[in-house]
């Protein structure tokens, strides 16, 4: 099943692309004394455009993404990596007991239960 984004994150994001828009009309549309100098015009404008850039660009790409069905996918963790083998299937290499069930750290250390010993089972 396809799943949407929220409306209101996306209306959140958009708020500072209009945010953008208006400070952009303002730095080129004010006119007489209160003018800003042409360089904080230009320096204003390209904080504008990151506002805007940010604002639409956000909800745009999410929007695409869930249309297109590639909003849901995870990358696999440390544990459900192929590398790892799985629990179980480990054997202490100072006893030889099998210490099944035993949770591994991501780093893949392990303390086997029989004989009390660290090891690691990338390093065998």
């Amino acid at each position: 099943m396809q799943q949407r984004p929220p409306i209101f994150i996306l209306l959140f994001f958009s708020i500072f692309g209009f945010i953008g828009i208006t400070v952009l009309i303002s730095l080129w549309t004010t006119s007489g004394f209160g003018a800003p100098p042409t360089f904080f015009k230009i320096f204003g404008s390209f904080i504008a455009l990151a506002f805007m850039l940010m604002g639409f660009g956000m909800p745009i790409s999410v929007l695409m993404k869930a249309k297109a069905g590639t909003l849901d996918q995870r990358t696999p963790s440390v544990a459900q990596s192929p590398a790892t083998p799985k629990p179980g299937t480990y054997d202490c290499p100072n006893c030889g007991a099998n210490v099944g069930g035993v949770e591994v750290s991501p780093s893949g250390d392990l303390k086997c239960s029989y004989c009390n010993e660290w090891w690691n089972i990338h390093r065998g």
